[in-house]
């Protein structure tokens, strides 16, 4: 401890080690810096989150407008059989091929432990 007397008053200053210091300092240093890079790497993620939810959003109106489309074929091929059988089988056909679309762009959920 290093005393300083002056006026009659006593000024008492502990010794600070730099060398203490500046561990600290690299220590925050290190923290600030790991913490920017999962910052930026939650910015990523977000960002790609977005466009995810994005395209899921275009697929379902695609959806909405292919069953739109379907419910206004039906009413067109009412009394016509032949337009009737034909337009059943294009609807399953266009229902496999959405039924496979969704299982291929599935992620497949992970093990459970």
């Amino acid at each position: 401890m290093i005393e300083i007397t002056f006026g009659g008053a006593t000024l008492r200053i502990n010794p600070v080690d730099l060398s203490t210091v500046n561990l600290k300092l690299n220590a925050l240093h290190k923290l600030l810096t790991e913490s920017k890079a999962r910052e930026e790497e939650m910015s990523l993620e977000m960002d790609n989150l977005v466009t995810e939810v994005t395209a899921n959003i275009a697929l379902d109106q695609s959806v909405i407008d292919l069953l739109n489309g379907i419910s206004a074929q039906i009413a067109d091929v009412a009394g016509d059989k032949a337009k009737a059988v034909a337009l059943a089988a294009e609807v399953k056909a266009k229902s496999e091929a959405l039924a496979a679309a969704v299982v291929a762009n599935t992620p497949q959920a992970p093990p459970v432990v």
